[in-house]
């Protein structure tokens, strides 16, 4: 497997829990948006069966020129997050070369996004990638976080003011959130493409509810993110 050798920029503390790591890209990487890589600590002393890597979503985007990856890292964690989080500025990490095809597609004429938590990671990076281009075409977005923190909130502000096909909606109540997805697939149906980013539960519960409106089950993408 090829590694790259990223160089920490910054540690951004985004919510009570949840960390962005800035990473200098090395020459010539690309990726695409909402794509994924593993990221593996360089040099580090971990207890015996601990794993030295993880999976993230990369949330940033070539437009950003820099790699993002954001994670949750609360006072109960594993031994990598916890030597992640004392990474100084000038410390390398290696990353594999990115992954994944979870994107918006032209071929639909709305897009309909539904994030919850930490799924927000590779919604970030395809807004991004979006904002200067301004594709025509309507995206909802549905960010939902039962605690009300939300990763990346100026970011947003500043690209729904750039996207006026954008819709985006900050929720912080289960029902409010059910409530708006069960609301635009009726409205919408098939004609629209389904792109659920959250934890496998979230993302079977919300595929099966969209199944059960009728949306055909090729218009619906979901990105799961396992638990470690």
């Amino acid at each position: 497997m090829n590694f790259n050798e990223l160089k920490l920029r910054e540690i951004i503390k985004e919510t009570s829990d949840t960390y962005s790591f800035i990473f200098e890209p090395s020459e010539g990487l690309t990726w695409g948006a909402g794509q994924h890589a593993m990221f593996k600590l360089k040099d580090a002393n971990l207890p015996e069966g601990e794993k030295d890597f993880r999976i993230f979503s990369i949330a940033s985007s070539m437009e950003d020129g820099f790699i993002m990856a954001t994670t949750r890292i609360e006072e109960k964690c594993s031994a990598y997050k916890k030597e992640l989080l004392k990474m100084n500025v000038g410390d390398f990490i290696l990353m594999a070369n990115p992954l994944g095809n979870f994107n918006i597609h032209p071929e639909y004429k709305k897009s309909f996004i539904m994030a919850g938590g930490i799924g927000i990671t590779p919604i970030r990076s395809i807004l991004r990638h979006l904002q200067k281009d301004n594709v025509n075409k309507e995206i909802t977005v549905l960010y939902s976080d039962d605690r009300g923190e939300f990763a990346y909130e100026d970011t947003f502000k500043d690209i729904i003011a750039d996207m006026a096909n954008l819709d985006f909606h900050f929720v912080s109540d289960r029902n409010e959130f059910t409530d708006k997805i069960e609301a635009y697939a009726k409205e919408n149906q098939n004609e629209a493409e389904y792109l659920i980013a959250g934890s496998p539960g979230m993302n079977n519960f919300i595929s099966g509810k969209l199944e059960a409106l009728g949306i055909e089950k090729s218009n619906i993408k979901m990105d799961n993110f396992m638990g470690y």
